[in-house]
């Protein structure tokens, strides 16, 4: 291939999206088959549903990585251990009850890189199911995302921000624990511990429900992991829910989109506690853990957990990424009809108002003279370009492309 411009340039070098396991793919297409059935009975845009799905996915993820190290001991009526991504216990949050517990939420940089492939790997199986020939690619640096049409020679490069609005605390059956004061046999209160049984016992998913006006715990199993190398036990396990459990998937919706609605605006209260980026609870409970370092108290879920693209930092760098990647490309004589644009699985609920609304649809060209003020002082032939011409997000897309808007209008179906 000639590579004659900057555009061809990068999608030379872009790469196919990795899967590391067919059982990724194999639990992408289940998602998205129970979310176009469940759709069917529902009010809310698919696009809302594949967000919820994408959730899930990012879930199995993470579950890789348990170990016997990091559980919480919770001795309510029935004692368990759960292993939780928020600085809280679970079952006892959702009735606004604050027991301080570490998270077991993967580093940052781990985060971004995992949510960014499987967004991707989302998207693709999306497009498959709907029939789409476009190519969805992982880009070189400074893009993150390529979606092409080789045939209509479109292509849009993209930033990707991604990040679960919650990820599903799981959770396992115990015996009472014991701890020895002064002589005294007493029963232990909530504390980390490890589970010397992780390899022997089943583990269930933790997914509230809502009845007679309040949140209660309940649980679905989701398998056993055998050892160290069952890497892809999670995702069995969803596989096997989907397939078997009638009601997990409207179960687990239902819990999803309430948490969303508690995330933006800020309800304060129960599943709330339970999402991403929630902050630090307020007013502050009796006994609730000062932080190590610095002033005042720890946070359940911080601002460095954003859901989707709603974190200040990453707005603001994926407006420079989108008007550098316009800037470089858009004004090149080029075979290509070239897009730019930002890719997440949740559109900036809390931000888009004060961060991106004025940006959405700016419109720029070059003034080499440096002198025009108004659009009659440029050549009659010039051209101008969309700053954005998506932000694409599983939620809401806001677009100002034709080809864009035919990808992305199955969302808000």
């Amino acid at each position: 291939m000639n590579v004659d411009n900057w555009i061809e340039e990068i999608l030379l070098n872009a790469s196919k999206i990795e899967v590391e396991n067919s059982i990724e793919i194999e639990l992408v297409d289940l998602l998205i088959e129970n979310c176009i059935e469940l759709r069917g009975k529902s009010n809310e845009n698919l696009g809302t549903f594949f967000a919820s799905a994408f959730d899930l996915l990012t879930s199995a993820e993470y579950y890789k990585s348990i170990s016997h190290t990091g559980w919480q001991y919770c001795p309510d009526t029935e004692p368990r251990l759960f292993f939780n991504f928020t600085n809280c216990c679970p079952r006892h949050v959702i009735n606004d009850l604050f027991f301080f517990h570490p998270s077991n939420k993967p580093t940052s940089g781990k985060i971004g890189t995992a949510t960014s492939r499987l967004l991707l790997l989302f998207l693709r199986g999306f497009f498959k199911h709907f029939g789409f020939i476009e190519e969805i690619m992982k880009g070189i640096e400074p893009v993150d995302a390529i979606i092409v049409n080789r045939k209509g020679q479109q292509i849009l490069f993209a930033e990707i921000k991604a990040s679960p609005l919650l990820t599903l605390a799981i959770s396992t059956k115990t015996q009472k624990l014991t701890t020895e004061i002064e002589g005294e046999i007493v029963h232990s209160e909530h504390t980390t511990t490890i589970n010397s049984n992780l390899y022997a016992s089943p583990i269930d998913l933790f997914i509230p429900k809502f009845e007679k006006g309040k949140w209660l715990e309940q649980y679905f199993p989701l398998g056993q992991k055998k050892d160290e190398k069952d890497f892809y036990w999670g995702f069995n396990g969803l596989i096997n829910l989907l397939k078997k459990d009638s009601v997990f998937f409207s179960q687990y919706f239902t819990y999803w989109i309430e948490s969303l609605k508690s995330y933006h605006p800020k309800s304060n209260k129960n599943i709330f506690w339970l999402t991403n980026a929630c902050g630090t609870p307020s007013p502050i409970p009796t006994g609730w853990k000062k932080r190590r370092e610095g002033s005042g108290y720890e946070s359940i879920s911080d601002s460095k957990t954003s859901v989707g693209m709603d974190r200040t930092d990453d707005i603001k760098k994926g407006i420079y990424q989108v008007l550098k990647l316009g800037a470089e490309g858009k004004q090149l004589t080029s075979k290509w009809d070239y897009k730019v644009g930002i890719i997440s699985n949740i559109h900036p609920a809390r931000h888009f108002e004060d961060y991106l609304q004025s940006f959405k649809d700016i419109v720029w060209t070059n003034d080499e003279s440096g002198r025009a003020k108004y659009v009659k002082d440029l050549p009659l032939d010039q051209k101008v370009f969309n700053l954005f011409d998506g932000i694409i997000a599983l939620t809401k897309t806001y677009s100002r492309d034709e080809w864009i808007d035919k990808l992305f209008s199955n969302l808000s179906m």
